[in-house]
């Protein structure tokens, strides 16, 4: 970790040197999956008028999420085979290719296949991100480019309510299908120009084929998730997670067997090792924090009585925290590095246990500090993880470890999500459900995750 204080890294040096279409380019590539949420969101009303298909509408989140997890968890394995550039060109081709399909879509079954195929793109374009962070560019911009990244997905949140208010307005869903495509082109084009060509002269040959067994493995264990989400039955639900967790087991012991095949970095969630901490941390965080993000709106919508605008911002305060704590420690020398790690998810820790106790109250001033406090321990130490993991990491593995850390984060939001809904579904969460058994669920879906944190403090 030589480099941790290297001085005189400056926002300009970023696009020095030849950088500034690799920049621009990486972060198109994380607006792109950003946006998908919002493109989702605000056109699928419309879209489900004009195609029909009420009763999969779930399903164009879950295959999306499905199809990210799963490129992303071999995007290490798939760049080792193809090289940087082309397995870039290949994940801006399928999300391209899927935004077109769902722009087409005669009826919901070619909107689904249209999103599978977008989902593998978006999904293979942010671990690729990851890996193109590591591999081109010196360690101690890190924090710099983790900043620059979420300070995209900062903006996406804060403009998203008014972007999106434009396509339902003008009911231009499919147009925001080509839009996206379009975008994905350009995307495409960048990477061409910048992503250098060729293979590191340390870089490993991974020669195995397909793990598909692997991938049935991790497929069915995702599934098995988001079904447990969806099920308002108390009893299926955490029958359903308990067998994910065994699929998993399964995968993670398979892959530690593959070889130079493996999909992840050996012992990705040891404790023993940097990495392995640094990747448990994230895993655990994820799951933590993803209550507010998934019950909040209901929450603010039923309980406080705000409109469906008012709402949007005030989750979306959250990753506006992120972001601008990113950008504020993005200097940091190697103390306060080290502080910064171990306190993030102390911050998260006691944001949720404040919005436990002041959700149900149904007033907004007082939930405000604990949703920001859910940014800012993110924030103020995730460029500074991520540098430390992909550091850390056998040479071998940088590429299956830098790929592996947003895969892996975007489990733990599914996991989160699915534990979200069986711990309100449980307690009678219902479109007429009363205010008593809507604060009652406000205050769990908070309380159930403390134990997640702490663990990720531990972690830290």
């Amino acid at each position: 970790m030589s480099d941790i204080t290297q001085p005189g890294i400056g926002w300009a040096d970023l696009f020095r040197g030849g950088r500034a279409p690799l920049v621009i380019a990486l972060t198109l590539g994380i607006w792109l999956h950003a946006a998908d949420s919002l493109l989702v969101v605000t056109t699928l009303p419309s879209a489900v008028v004009e195609i029909g298909g009420d009763a999969y509408v779930a399903w164009t989140y879950s295959l999306y999420m499905l199809a990210s997890i799963l490129i992303g968890a071999t995007t290490g394995l798939i760049t080792l085979k193809l090289g940087l550039r082309f397995a870039f060109i290949v994940a801006g081709v399928f999300f391209g290719v899927g935004c077109a399909i769902s722009a087409v879509a005669p009826d919901m079954a070619v909107m689904l296949v249209g999103r599978f195929i977008q989902g593998a793109g978006g999904g293979g374009q942010v671990a690729l991100v990851y890996v193109a962070l590591d591999r081109l560019f010196p360690n101690a911009m890190m924090p710099k480019l983790v900043a620059l990244t979420s300070a995209v997905w900062s903006m996406l949140a804060f403009c998203g309510p008014l972007v999106g208010g434009l396509f339902a307005s003008y009911d231009m869903w499919r147009g925001a299908y080509w839009a996206f495509a379009l975008q994905a082109a350009l995307f495409v084009v960048l990477v061409v120009v910048a992503v250098p060509h060729g293979r590191r002269d340390d870089e490993p040959d991974a020669d195995s084929g397909i793990p598909l067994l692997r991938l049935l493995l991790l497929a069915g264990g995702i599934l098995l998730v988001s079904a447990a989400g969806a099920d308002p039955n108390p009893i299926a639900a955490p029958v359903m997670i308990a067998a994910a967790f065994v699929l998993f087991g399964l995968f993670l012991w398979r892959d530690k067997h593959a070889g130079e095949g493996r999909m992840l970095p050996p012992s990705p969630f040891s404790p023993a090792t940097i990495h392995g901490a640094g990747l448990l941390m994230a895993f655990l965080l994820a799951t933590a924090t993803i209550s507010f993000f998934t019950y909040g709106p209901f929450f603010l919508e039923r309980i406080f009585g705000v409109s469906p605008l008012e709402s949007g911002y005030i989750v979306a305060a959250e990753s506006v925290a992120w972001g601008g704590a990113a950008i504020a420690i993005a200097n940091v020398g190697l103390g306060t590095e080290r502080w910064l790690i171990r306190t993030g998810p102390l911050v998260c820790l006691i944001g949720l246990v404040g919005l436990a106790f002041t959700m149900p109250n149904g007033e907004i001033w007082p939930i405000m500090p604990f949703v920001l406090m859910l940014g800012l321990g993110f924030g103020q130490m995730w460029g500074l993880v991520i540098r430390r993991v992909t550091e850390s990491a056998p040479s071998a593995d940088r590429e299956r470890t830098s790929a592996a850390i947003p895969t892996i984060q975007m489990f733990g939001y599914a996991l989160g999500a699915a534990l979200c809904g069986v711990i309100a579904n449980s307690l009678g969460f219902a479109e007429d459900a009363p205010i008593p058994t809507l604060q009652t669920i406000s205050f769990w879906v908070f309380a159930g995750f403390i134990p997640f944190a702490l663990l990720a403090w531990w972690a830290a």
